[in-house]
Formats: C-alpha cells, sequence, structure tokens
C-alpha cells in the first residue's frame, strides 16, 4: 500500500515538474528570458560630455579631455593588502586608506577618480585581481589658461557639475543630455567589469562663447594686477567693455585661482568682485549727477558758489584735500566741479536738482536694479528708497556717499555717457554652440532705456575728457597718441554700515578715444596702502589697458597727439 502511495505521489510530482518545464521553456519562455535578463542588469545614466567655454575669437577657455578612474570589486581582491600596497606605489595614496576599500564582499567601489594618463597606464599594467581601470564618460575639467579669468569661468565638482561662475550658471547646457548605459551584474547584484552596453547615446553639452578676449583679459589682469602689488591693496576688478553693444570684453577680478585645484585656494578668491562686490562710488558718481542738472534744465556752464566746505542739515560737507583747487575763483562751473573733482560743488547741484530728479537719474542709469548679466551672485548695490532722499541724502549721494554701486552697474553708466545716452544690458554670452559648430543661438544688442539724450552725453563726455586734460586725470589717466576721457573716485570703505577708518577704494572709469569712445573701462582697487587717490593707484591700470586695447584693436596712435600730451602742474 504504502509503495503505491509513493509511486502515485512520484507520478504527481513528475507530471507537475514536467508542467513546469513546458510552461518555462514553451508557454513563457521568452518572458521568463526576459525577466532573467533584466535581473541580471543595471541601467546607469550615463553624462554627455560637458560643452567648452570659448573666447570671442573660438580660443579654448576652459574644456573637458577624457579621463580615468580606478574601481574595485573587493569580492574579487585575493590580498586585499597587497593590493593596497600596489596601488599606493601608484597613486601616490596612503596604503592605510586604501586597504579598507579592497575588504568587502562584492561591492562596486571607487578607488580614484579621474587620474593622470601615466597612472592609468601603470595601473593596466600592475593587472592586480579586482582592480580595474574605466575610461569615465564625464571628462577632466581643464582650465586651458590657469588662472585667467577664473571668477568668471568658475569651477566644477568631481563629477563635472558647475559650482560656481560661469560653469554654474549654465551647468544646465553645458552638461548636456544624459544617456543610458546597462552593465551586467553577477548574482550578488553587483557590476562585471567590462561588459558596458551603451543603450541611449549621451548628447554632448552646449558650448559657450564668450564676448571676452583672451589677450585683453590677460593684459587687463596683469595691469591690475601690478597696480594692486604696488599699492599693497587686498584686491580689485578691472572690466573691459565696448560701450556700443555692452559686450564685456575683459572683465578681472583679483585674487584670483586656478579652477583645477580650486580646494587650495581661500573662497574669497572664487569671488568675482566686478558683480558681487558693491561699494560707494565716491566721485565717479558727480558725472550722474551732472546728468541730472543738464537734463532738468541747468546750462552746462551754470555758476556755482566755490566754497571748500558747506553745512547740509547740521552736517558738514568739505572737498577732498588732493591740491585740486579751483585757483582761487568764487564761482566754478559744473565743468570745474567735475574736472577739480569737488564735492562740495557736486552737493550744490544736487541741491539745486532736487530730490525726485535726482533720484529719477540714478535710476534711469540703471542703479538699484541688477544687471542681469547672467552671473550668479550679483550685488545690485543698495540705493535709499526715494522717500528717504532727505536734503543730507540729496547733497551726499551727489559725490557718491550713501549710495553703493556693483562695478559693472557704474560700467554699464559710463557706457551710456559713451555711446549716446542710452543704457544697455551688459553681456558676456556671444552665442551658444552645438556640438557640431553651429550656432543654436545668437545673442545681441540688449537696449534697456535711453538715460539720456545724445546732446547730454556729448556734454558730459565734455567734462570728462576735462578731467584728463586738466583735472584730476592728467597727466595719469593719458595715453600718448588717443585722447582719453574719464573720472577719478576715492571712497571710503563701509563695513556693517559703518565707515572703516583709514579704509578706501581708489578707483578710476574711462574712455578711449574721447570723442568716440571704442572702450569703456573701469578700474577699483581696494584698500590700497600710500595713496587712497584713483588718479595714483588705478588711473595708471586704465592707462596701460587702453592703450594696448587700443593697438590690439589695430587703432593705431596719433603721432601728432603723442607730442602735445598734456603735462600735470
Amino acid at each position: 500500500m504504502r509503495a503505491k502511495w509513493f509511486f502515485a505521489i512520484l507520478v504527481i510530482l513528475g507530471t507537475y515538474l514536467s508542467w513546469r518545464l513546458f510552461d518555462v521553456q514553451v508557454l513563457n519562455g521568452k518572458v521568463y528570458a526576459r525577466d532573467a535578463l533584466l535581473q541580471q542588469r543595471e541601467t546607469l545614466d550615463v553624462p554627455g560630455r560637458r560643452g567648452s567655454i570659448l573666447d570671442r575669437n573660438g580660443i579654448v577657455l576652459a574644456d573637458s579631455q577624457p579621463s580615468e578612474s580606478v574601481f574595485a570589486v573587493p569580492a574579487e581582491v585575493k590580498d586585499p593588502e597587497a593590493a593596497a600596497q600596489s596601488l599606493s606605489a601608484i597613486l601616490h595614496t596612503p596604503a592605510a586608506q586604501l586597504e579598507p576599500l579592497l575588504t568587502g564582499k562584492g561591492e562596486f567601489v571607487w578607488v580614484a577618480r579621474k587620474i593622470p594618463p601615466e597612472e592609468a597606464r601603470r595601473l593596466r599594467d600592475a593587472a592586480i585581481p579586482g582592480v580595474s581601470v574605466i575610461h569615465e564618460e564625464t571628462g577632466q575639467r581643464v582650465a586651458a589658461n590657469g588662472t585667467l579669468a577664473s571668477p568668471i569661468l568658475g569651477f566644477v565638482g568631481i563629477d563635472e557639475n558647475g559650482l560656481s561662475g560661469l560653469e554654474y550658471a549654465f551647468d544646465r547646457l553645458l552638461r548636456g543630455e544624459p544617456g543610458k548605459m546597462t552593465m551586467e551584474t553577477d548574482h550578488f547584484g553587483d557590476p562585471i567589469p567590462f561588459a558596458p552596453e551603451v543603450a541611449d547615446p549621451a548628447r554632448p553639452g552646449i558650448t559657450l562663447q564668450l564676448t571676452i578676449d583672451r589677450y585683453l583679459q590677460f593684459v587687463t589682469e596683469q595691469a591690475l594686477g601690478k597696480q594692486i602689488r604696488k599699492w599693497h591693496a587686498r584686491s580689485g576688478t578691472a572690466i573691459v567693455l565696448d560701450p556700443d553693444s555692452g559686450a564685456i570684453v575683459a572683465m578681472a577680478s583679483l585674487p584670483d585661482f586656478d579652477p583645477d585645484a580650486y580646494w587650495r585656494a581661500k573662497p574669497a578668491a572664487w569671488r568675482d568682485h566686478a558683480v558681487e562686490d558693491s561699494y560707494e562710488p565716491g566721485s565717479t558718481f558727480k558725472l550722474i549727477t551732472a546728468a541730472a542738472a543738464l537734463e532738468n534744465g541747468i546750462a552746462p556752464h551754470a555758476l556755482f558758489p566755490a566754497h571748500d566746505e558747506i553745512e547740509v542739515g547740521g552736517h558738514v560737507i568739505h572737498n577732498a584735500e588732493d591740491g585740486f583747487m579751483a585757483s582761487g575763483k568764487r564761482f566754478e562751473t559744473i565743468d570745474d566741479i567735475i574736472a577739480y573733482s569737488h564735492n562740495v560743488g557736486a552737493a550744490e547741484i544736487g541741491l539745486r536738482v532736487g530730490s525726485v530728479p535726482l533720484y529719477r537719474m540714478v535710476r534711469a542709469f540703471g542703479f538699484g536694479s541688477p544687471t542681469e548679466v547672467g552671473l550668479p551672485g550679483e550685488n545690485p548695490g543698495i540705493m535709499p528708497a526715494a522717500e528717504d532722499w532727505n536734503k543730507v541724502g540729496v547733497a551726499t549721494i551727489s559725490f557718491g556717499q550713501g549710495i553703493s554701486v556693483e562695478p559693472l552697474q557704474l560700467a554699464m553708466a559710463y557706457c551710456a555717457i559713451a555711446n549716446g545716452g542710452v543704457l544697455l544690458r551688459p553681456r558676456i554670452l556671444a552665442r551658444l554652440v552645438a556640438a557640431d559648430g553651429s550656432t543654436v543661438y545668437q545673442y545681441g544688442t540688449e537696449v534697456v532705456r535711453r538715460a539720456v539724450s545724445e546732446r547730454v552725453a556729448a556734454q558730459l563726455r565734455a567734462y570728462l575728457r576735462q578731467v584728463v586734460v586738466r583735472g584730476t586725470g592728467n597727466p595719469s589717466a593719458q595715453v600718448a597718441g588717443y585722447t582719453t576721457a574719464g573720472k577719478t573716485g576715492t571712497a571710503q570703505v563701509v563695513v556693517n554700515g559703518v565707515y572703516a577708518s583709514g579704509d578706501y577704494n581708489a578707483s578710476f572709469i574711462g574712455m578711449i578715444p574721447a570723442d568716440h569712445p571704442r572702450f569703456v573701462i573701469l578700474v577699483k582697487v581696494e584698500r590700497p596702502r600710500g595713496s587712497i587717490y584713483g588718479s595714483e593707484v588705478a588711473a595708471p591700470a586704465f592707462a596701460e589697458i587702453a592703450r594696448l586695447a587700443m593697438l590690439h584693436e589695430g587703432i593705431v596712435p596719433d603721432e601728432r597727439l603723442a607730442r602735445t600730451g598734456a603735462k600735470r602742474r
């Protein structure tokens, strides 16, 4: 009886197993095969090759180069201690730091990322069991010119994700579209080395072509750095613009850093002072006050009392002690006030204009609003609300105190003066370029508004010309063979709402040639020692940048102007 039951059970089991085999292999064979394959494969995102960053002439500023990395499958490492010693000798990493990575049960672990080609070659030759070198789809980001333009370009992380500057601001465009890669796995679920299959190719990122000129960027940084070193200053910025298009041709910010080793620099060096800083502009703001006067009916040669100091609302305003006085005149014109940079005269102009017209003019030139240049961390400065412009406020703002601006903001205001009165949007991008070299998008000149009339802009340029001919910019802002125009500035540094004793910003902003400006150039040096005046600290850098920029554009000096250059008395 038991034998019969046992035989019956065997028949039932045999029938069931036969049916299951038929089901698995015939009826649903394809389904089970597909499920098994899916269980043995892992799908990974594959980043696209990051786009490059080029200067206006197509010269590479930042690019991604092929990279290789090292990974290990610990379950396949036969002798973790020996493997760690071998890796240490090649990667120059302590063996004690490597050995824990090689110990475990089959987990995929990175040992080193983005290693030099020579180290990759030596590791392949070493053939360490369980350790492999693979080509990474994400490349090694390389700043082609070292520290050049580093605060503008920014830097990326280990997986080429943008962390600062243009790399951060346009990260989404630069990194492209990820693809898909499948990797076969073993029964533990760990990847099997050298068995990748690309299911969906990654699409490379967009290349950014900038308005920056590599050569002019270099000479701008050199000229600025020379003045920073000479005057033992803390930092500085210099901006070179095309006033007719708003294109940023060069923008230096010092100190700078090496984007390929950004972690070695202090975070302060990552800062782009041209857009992230705001400061009291001092006397460079007097042109805005003059513009308000001219636009509101005050004659270009109107007379104002010539005083060394005045009292406004219990607040004493006095001229700077720089030796530029009005030669004993009882009255002075706007021309004199700008040329000799008189605070008292500027205050007199502002008070005659009045708070509302002055406020409107300041806003018309773009102050109090971001420039929208597209760089991260832009600081639009601080402008008091219209209702807070009392008599004292009007007087001090008229000569650049009690208001803060960003350097690029001020430079764009001077571009409006240079181009006939039109405020433009600054731009640092020339075009977006696809991987095949075709243009995805071409950037053009963008008008914000008309700030002043052409007549007023021409008169303001004439005032600025006198600064260089007979005023505070003579002779330091002169360039042999060319006409220049500009304005010096000196202003105390504000820290937490309080003026820092003995700390100043020295600046100069000008244009070349004076009649039909090709370039507007701003130079600001923070906290110089030994002199605080823009004429001594900043103007020489302006002159050097201006001279080289003109030569670079193929505009040769006029020998007649070179022989008749004015001399400072």
